[in-house]
């Protein structure tokens, strides 16, 4: 309901370089200003804000934005700096809106619009906004994300290439080594095919490999890498330009892994001082990188006022697809944060290796016929519904509490 001291909505449509404001008198709906463009910048907010004064000022308007990304940010922290009461709008609360009008045409304009008549209509619900520490760890965990991606995605090139120009390596580096270890992507990218490292000298070779990996490589070791190298059956062709891009992506990886590390550090820092952090780690499985997606991603939980609204926002509900005599198959929802659902599955897949209590429960899963995956979906909504009542009620982790019982059908995963 649009409180009676409200003479005026205002709906934006916020996109990188500018927004389109309209706004619409109220409770008449009469327009007030067309959709009209403003630029992202401290004139266009001022040009604004000359405008809302002209409406009637903060007590009297209501400003609807769209949650686009992060870019709402900027403008909303100018007008609520300036007193007006803003509303952060989830993208699909209004997208519902035009599908109720009925409307088949986007356009920046009808979207502002669109967003005023919504408050005008009184359907608007603001989206909470994240606390500083969740806003910092999210931006933090999906950035460490980001870059995890593009190092496996880099690791796989390089193993692609190593494949034409030196296919003997991986399968006969030093014990406790692999491709992703720094002394081998530092071999690599001095020496990133077969005949480079055949042709270089030994001491060399020896040197740098003993240089980065803390003196643990011997001397022997580099030698027996040397004469693998001699004796490769790596292809002759286009060798200088495979061996550059070996030795590209192997420093590549580790510029990755250091920037990767800086992440993981701030990300330490942010949960040094934060009692959820800090309590999240307390649960079985939960590490730090999870304990700071888990953070980042589910936010503040006080906002729910039920379990099953924990459940659905996580997309771990089950949804069901019928029709008269048609039954579908039961699947996850899967409409929450991804990164939130993959971060509760390998907490769960920690925790039924190394607690017996999480472990007897997954096992008895698997005897009633459910999969693997299946089981281990279950058992992520298991354990987002322990960490919800970990974090409401102030308890602490206790291993007798979590028993096998009665286990919901499985959903598909």
């Amino acid at each position: 309901m649009l409180d009676p001291k409200v003479t005026s909505v205002v709906g934006i449509d916020v996109a990188k370089a500018s927004h389109v404001v309209c706004a619409l008198e109220a409770p008449s709906g009469k327009i007030r200003q067309r959709p009209k463009s403003i630029a992202a910048t401290a004139a266009g907010y001022a040009k604004l804000l000359q405008w809302l004064a002209r409406w009637g000022g903060p007590e009297a308007v209501l400003v609807g934005l769209e949650a686009t990304g992060s870019l709402w940010e900027p403008l909303h922290d100018a007008l609520t700096h300036a007193g007006y009461q803003v509303l952060v709008l989830n993208p699909r609360q209004t997208s519902s809106w035009s599908q109720s009008l009925g409307l088949r045409a986007k356009t920046d304009g009808i979207d502002a619009q669109t967003i005023a008549r919504g408050l005008l209509a009184g359907y608007a619900r603001a989206s909470a906004l994240p606390t500083e520490t969740v806003q910092a760890l999210r931006e933090l965990t999906r950035a460490r994300r980001d870059l995890v991606q593009a190092r496996t995605a880099a690791r796989q090139r390089l193993l692609d290439e190593l494949v034409v120009v030196f296919p003997e390596l991986p399968g006969h580096l030093p014990a406790h080594t692999d491709l992703a270890t720094p002394a081998v992507l530092h071999l690599l990218g001095a020496y990133g095919s077969a005949r480079a490292l055949a042709e270089a000298p030994l001491a060399d070779v020896a040197g740098l490999l003993a240089q980065h990996r803390g003196g643990r490589w011997t001397q022997e070791q580099a030698q027996q890498l040397q004469a693998l190298a001699k004796h490769s059956t790596a292809s002759t062709r286009a060798v200088r330009a495979r061996g550059t891009v070996v030795s590209t992506f192997a420093r590549h990886l580790l510029e990755l892994q250091r920037h990767i590390d800086d992440l993981e550090k701030a990300i330490a820092a942010a949960l040094h001082d934060d009692e959820v952090g800090k309590r999240l780690q307390e649960v079985p499985g939960v590490g730090p990188i999870h304990a700071a997606t888990i953070r980042a991603e589910l936010g503040d939980v006080t906002r729910f006022t039920r379990l099953d609204q924990v459940v659905a926002y996580a997309g771990l509900d089950p949804r069901v697809r019928q029709s008269g005599a048609f039954v579908g198959q039961r699947k996850l929802s899967k409409r929450g944060p991804g990164a939130l659902r993959r971060a509760l599955y390998l907490a769960v897949l920690v925790a039924t290796r190394y607690r017996p209590e999480w472990r007897e429960r997954y096992h008895k899963l698997l005897a009633r016929g459910q999969a693997k995956k299946e089981a281990l979906t279950i058992l992520s909504r298991a354990l987002l519904k322990v960490i919800y009542h970990l974090l409401v009620s102030g308890d602490s982790y206790d291993a007798d509490k979590i028993k096998p019982r009665a286990v919901v059908a499985a959903v598909g995963a």
